[in-house]
């Protein structure tokens, strides 16, 4: 797994509008999803968005371990955190889209974006001119919360 950190980070198209950002590159290993989790909700807590933290972790969990079972290969995460809103994306090599599922209460899997739809303010997903896909989900950052 490696992890890039940018606090300084501007977005394109706003040179105003500064917030903080990391990214994520994990093989193909179920196990870092863990990792994902970890670090999205310590990154949160540590930009002094504690209130998103635990949310955004299951958010991104979901999505990791989305990529990984779905695309069979490596995933990139990347969090940006600007005033108003945290945004995940989770790149992968499957042009497939995600597709939400109504499973039955004796399936043990199968409720991840069901889970990304009750957390998140938005969500959806784009596919990548260097082929794949993006899913990405945003929560909202409550007033107060410094990016």
């Amino acid at each position: 797994m490696t992890t890039h950190t940018d606090p300084g980070l501007t977005q394109a198209g706003s040179p105003s509008a500064k917030g903080r950002a990391f990214e994520i590159s994990i093989a193909a290993d179920k196990a870092l999803v863990a990792e994902v989790r970890h670090s999205v909700r310590a990154s949160l807590t540590s930009w002094d968005a504690d209130e998103i933290a635990d949310d955004m972790a299951v958010v991104a969990s979901e999505l990791a371990s989305n990529a990984l079972k779905h695309a069979g290969g490596e995933a990139t995460v990347r969090l940006r955190l600007t005033e108003g809103q945290a945004l995940l994306e989770v790149d992968d090599g499957s042009a497939r889209p995600p597709v939400p599922r109504r499973v039955g209460a004796d399936i043990e899997e199968g409720r991840g974006l069901l889970l990304v739809q009750a957390l998140a303010a938005d969500w959806g997903w784009r596919q990548r001119a260097s082929g794949g896909k993006t899913v990405w989900a945003s929560l909202s950052v409550p007033a107060g919360c410094p990016a």
